[in-house]
């Protein structure tokens, strides 16, 4: 084949450049030597040290300006400030067209020209290194290579990279192990190089695994990137990661079994084809390798499934870590540099295969798209339709995520019932199902609970209009609508006075928990109604419900400046509708002095972090805090926890994590906090650790049956031994969306304007409910799956059990919550559930009944 001859010419190419060997190239060649080395730049070899993010950047912007192949582009910035490398490789003459040539593969991939193009990514995961280095050794090359067949490439192809998809994780690591590595690096496992401290470099600046944003698009990196992927749309996509120390090599096909059924069946086959390739040149590095187990391809958020379901061919790599330098594993001792070797190496054979299969991976993406065109005008639904339901914000929010999907959506011009709602003309948007991207569409917006697997490697479920609450139906016709949509709406309300007796905020708005954290940090006194009220305004009768807020001029401290314009502001910068009240007398309901509009106290909030807690789910929480709610936010190593004055903070929050090895002295810190007046949130599986903490907790008796039997006190049936991985896995809760009943007359429910709503569940934890029938504000419904993957006996084990539960405790509060509520930072139709435990977490009184009854 082409891949044997092109590395045999690698092999006996000659011309030596009289420089150490870069992992995975040959040590001998023919090249252009006015085009700096790695080494020359850096100081060092590629695999001799890990290079620092701003060195990669040094190194790429001397080499782009070296080299006429090469143009570099920064598009964007990360949360730490650092810039966002995009490359493109091709030949000068085609390399001067290149704005011409991207401007045109939108029309390009339909019609089925060409070129072919190949997206190089490396290191999403920043603490699996190899692939950061590794693109630099193949920026190197294409830019100095004279072999005829690289030539080729850059002739007939456009070959675009990312060098480095996670810089403030792969900066974390780089100083993690540099700092560590000794003249005689420690191969050791248990040394402390291989060993990060944590949260470690895996993630981003927020502690978020950029692999999975590929969907949500939170984070400044993903959102870049993607503007770059579909003005690409690329035939084939690597996403370069690693894997334990004690394995080889993967690269995909994966398993079978556990592909998206979205995926078409021609992609399978190019995955195969293409993956001969990388087997011929891994065979002859003499590397050993393996397919088809491991890894999944499923999850729509994932760098290798996205182009599988957008019409490319995404391949994911990954490689066995030395995590450091140097490191001894079951293989033998495995350096830095052989990880690198191999990541080069199937840089290479992905480029050599796109340029054989050339036309087939072009004439795969043009069927792509005029398959799913057809598939869209066969589907019995025209599309969908999405509605604000009273929130313009959140609709916003969702609207600009699927805009960066390179999605069709159009504002409706005459008013549609959407979930039993009616919309107005303009509070309400099409999605025609005839678009190239309606597989894609599919995947995210259909709620879907009949999976052709039961295991999963990462979420089984991801529905977009659940995620934000939000009323999204199919519809057999679309309503009639304007022009397609360049950005999300702008959210204006009526700039509200800056003078008036009291102002009041409708509570269920998108960013009303941010402007009630701004004026509370202020100082100003804010109160929450407990019950509901009808009041008039300067734009008629509002009725508000339980939680919204009241801003009363008369009870504003005399020190600070008039809070008129300050609310003005936050109005218009946060998008949340302030009403001025015309008096304080309601039409009906409580009145704005009423002892049920309590004024708040301020928060501050402190959370648990370290070793053995989930540092993703703590990062979800970070991120909330500093982004959305855009307040600090002290994150306590428990560690240190003896020395804390817990009595500073109304609030500790425990996220998810391993809370058994926590010593006796740091649990009686946090049963004193609570004893004291704190409010504990304990989230995930941190909500059922607390069970165990002395509070007096009165919580109802376990079923103590025996598990080892069934119904009829049989003892279960025997199963074979290789079935547990799949069993066991069965009954793993990865990531599914569950329906839950809602109290909305509870403080953790106000603002909620139906008592339905959807939360995301990761893990088994199952809660004791509490001996009170008004301390669980949420329970699983009846039938509890709403989307993605729920055993039969997990079903039963939550259905109808508590899923977030109050209860006071000494002088404070406890409040659980066992599921996610600001899940990968966009699963914003359930952030209020975390935003009422917080501010009025302090409403929530004693409900004791009298004895006997």
């Amino acid at each position: 084949m082409q891949a044997i001859r092109f590395w045999a010419a690698l092999l006996l190419l000659t011309v030596s450049l009289g420089l150490g060997a870069m992992p995975g190239l040959p040590t001998e060649g023919e090249f252009d030597e006015t085009i700096p080395t790695p080494a020359e730049v850096l100081g060092f070899e590629p695999g001799e040290w890990h290079p620092r993010y701003d060195q990669m950047v040094t190194y790429l912007e001397t080499l782009a300006e070296a080299s006429d192949r090469v143009n570099i582009e920064r598009i964007g910035t990360t949360h730490g400030q650092r810039p966002l490398l995009f490359l493109t490789f091709a030949a000068p003459e085609r390399l001067e067209r290149i704005d011409e040539i991207r401007a045109a593969r939108r029309d390009a991939s339909v019609s089925g020209d060409g070129p072919p193009v190949a997206w190089l990514g490396y290191s999403v995961h920043g603490n699996e290194a190899s692939g950061a280095s590794a693109s630099l050794v193949t920026a190197w090359y294409l830019a100095a290579s004279l072999d005829e067949d690289v030539l080729a490439w850059l002739d007939e192809m456009v070959i675009v990279m990312e060098p480095g998809l996670n810089p403030d994780g792969i900066d974390r690591f780089a100083h993690w192990v540099n700092m560590h590595k000794g003249r005689n690096p420690s191969a050791d496992p248990a040394d402390r190089e291989h060993n990060e401290a944590w949260p470690n470099g895996r993630t981003n600046y927020y502690w978020f695994d950029l692999n999975r944003d590929w969907m949500p698009l939170v984070h400044p990196e993903s959102k870049a990137r993607k503007a770059q992927y579909h003005a690409w749309r690329p035939h084939v996509l690597t996403d370069h990661h690693e894997m334990g120390a004690n394995s080889t090599y993967f690269f995909q096909p994966g398993v079978p079994e556990r592909n998206n059924p979205l995926t078409p069946e021609r992609n399978f086959e190019l995955t195969a084809r293409i993956a001969e390739f990388h087997g011929e040149f891994l065979d002859r590095a003499g590397e050993p390798y393996y397919t088809r187990e491991s890894f999944d391809d499923y999850y729509v958020g994932k760098g290798s499934t996205y182009p599988d379901l957008t019409g490319g061919v995404g391949i994911l790599f990954e490689q066995g870590s030395a995590r450091g330098h140097v490191q001894d594993t079951v293989y033998g001792e495995r350096t830095f540099a052989d990880a690198v070797a191999n990541q080069v190496t199937t840089s290479l054979s992905t480029l050599a295969a796109t340029h054989a299969l050339a036309d087939e991976l072009i004439d795969f993406q043009r069927e792509f798209f005029a398959d799913a065109r057809e598939a869209a005008r066969r589907d019995r639904n025209a599309g969908w339709v999405l509605g604000d339901d009273g929130d313009p914000a959140r609709a916003a929010a969702l609207i600009e995520l699927l805009l960066g999907h390179d999605l069709a959506i159009h504002p409706t011009t005459e008013a549609v019932d959407i979930g039993g709602r009616s919309h107005e003309a303009g509070a309400a948007w099409v999605i025609p199902a005839d678009q190239p991207h309606y597989t894609l569409l599919r995947s995210i917006l259909d709620p879907v609970t009949d999976l052709p697997m039961e295991t999963f490697y990462d979420v089984s479920a991801w529905p977009l209009g659940m995620s934000h609450d939000l009323p999204l139906d199919p519809v057999r016709r679309l309503p009639s609508h304007g022009s397609r949509l360049d950005e999300a709406p702008v959210i204006e309300h009526a700039r509200p006075p800056a003078d008036a007796l009291a102002w009041v905020v409708p509570w269920g708005q998108y960013r009303d928990s941010a402007l009630l954290s701004a004026l509370l940090a202020d100082g100003y006194r804010v109160q929450s109604a407990i019950e509901t009220l009808t009041v008039p305004t300067a734009r008629g009768d509002r009725e508000l419900r339980r939680g919204s807020l009241i801003v009363h001029s008369g009870l504003q401290p005399d020190a600070l400046d008039p809070i008129g314009p300050r609310l003005a502001e936050l109005s218009e910068r946060l998008g949340v509708e302030v009403l001025a009240a015309e008096r304080g007398l309601s039409r009906s309901g409580i009145d704005l002095g009423s002892p049920s509009a309590p004024v708040l106290d301020p928060v501050n909030v402190a959370m648990l972090t370290g070793d053995g807690l989930r540092a993703n789910h703590a990062g979800y929480l970070w991120h909330w805090f500093d982004v959305v709610l855009e307040q600090p936010l002290a994150m306590l190593d428990w560690t240190g926890l003896f020395r804390a004055d817990l009595g500073a903070y109304s609030h500790l929050i425990l996220p998810d994590g391993n809370y058994e090895f926590l010593p006796d002295w740091a649990r009686e810190r946090i049963e004193s906090f609570v004893n004291g007046g704190g409010v504990l949130l304990a989230l995930r599986g941190a909500s059922t650790w607390v069970e165990g903490l002395d509070l007096d907790w009165r919580l109802v008796d376990e079923d103590n049956g025996n598990d080892e039997a069934n119904d009829n006190g049989e003892v279960r049936e025997r199963r074979a031994y290789g079935d547990f991985r799949q069993d066991f896995a069965r009954e793993l809760i990865g990531g599914s969306a569950l329906n839950v009943t809602l109290d909305t007359t509870h403080p953790i429910g106000f603002g909620y304007e139906r008592d339905e709503l959807v939360v995301f569940r990761r893990g088994r934890q199952v809660m004791r409910a509490v001996d009170n029938a008004y301390a669980q504000p949420a329970i699983y419904a009846d039938s509890p799956l709403a989307a993605g993957y729920l055993s039969e006996s997990n079903r039963e084990r939550l259905a109808g059990e508590p899923a977030i539960s109050t209860s006071r405790h000494g002088q404070g509060t406890v409040i659980r919550m066992s599921d996610d509520a600001v899940f990968r930072g966009y699963w914003r139709g359930s952030e209020r559930l975390l935003a009422n435990a917080l501010f009025f977490g302090q409403l929530i009184g004693s409900t004791e009944l009298p004895e006997g009854q």
